[in-house]
């Protein structure tokens, strides 16, 4: 448990201190702080703004920050890992779960630390409010378990794949793909191209059966999240060091 929480600590420090982290948080709250000075002067509606902001800016930019920070989760230290491992002050599981929990954490904070205060302040201060409390929390969660979802795959294959942006790169064409293809077959609540082109309408309430609807696209999410971390587990614990 030692050996974790101090893996833990050293992997957090890390991504705190990564430009690329820093460069991330930047280039969303930019953004957003000049979407919500435009809201609260024109007469746009807060769910398309909240909508538009998210898809074109907030996910694609996270998508390809986590992709690209999962991904090198354990490749881009290889030798590091090998030589703790194998001189037995850490145990694989020690060493995979942190680097989990570092992630996902990261994923996570990012995401409600720039979405939470930006939705408030859309709300707030938009002059043609048409969202509701319970569309924004349930969109909110949708995209948040996609991200998260994104970034276990991400550590899922870094563990598989010594080329850590050959791996993001195959994340990220492997979730845009099946968005779209699961899109295409009338599986939206499986899919993540068809959250985002619903998004608005999801702010709104006005998709069919919406808690239904937020219920199933979070599980599906969760629980392919689940299998990454599982798959991450049951890799690096067999793969050569």
């Amino acid at each position: 448990m030692q050996a974790y929480i101090a893996l833990l600590r050293y992997d957090v420090g890390q991504l705190a201190r990564s430009w690329l982290v820093r460069l991330w948080v930047a280039l969303l709250v930019v953004p957003a702080l000049f979407v919500v000075v435009v809201a609260a002067n024109e007469d746009e509606k807060a769910s398309e703004t909240l909508a538009a902001y998210i898809a074109a800016v907030l996910v694609p930019l996270s998508a390809l920050v986590v992709a690209i920070v999962s991904s090198a989760a354990v490749s881009a230290e290889s030798s590091v890992a090998a030589d703790s491992i194998l001189s037995r002050s850490v145990t694989r599981s020690e060493y995979i779960a942190a680097k989990v929990t570092s992630r996902l954490g990261m994923t996570v904070l990012v995401f409600a630390a720039v979405a939470i205060p930006f939705a408030y302040l859309i709300v707030r201060y938009s002059k043609d409010v048409d969202t509701s409390v319970g569309g924004v929390v349930a969109g909110l969660l949708m995209v948040g378990t996609g991200l998260v979802f994104l970034a276990a795959l991400g550590i899922a294959l870094s563990t598989l794949l010594r080329n850590a942006l050959l791996a993001a790169l195959i994340v990220l064409a492997a979730v845009i793909s099946s968005g779209g293809a699961l899109q295409f077959l009338g599986l939206p609540w499986m899919s993540s191209t068809a959250v985002l082109s619903d998004l608005a309408a999801i702010f709104r309430g006005d998709v069919e059966n919406p808690a239904w609807h937020a219920t199933r696209v979070i599980t599906v999410f969760s629980i392919l999240t689940a299998l990454g971390v599982a798959a991450s587990f049951f890799v690096f614990r067999r793969r050569d060091l």
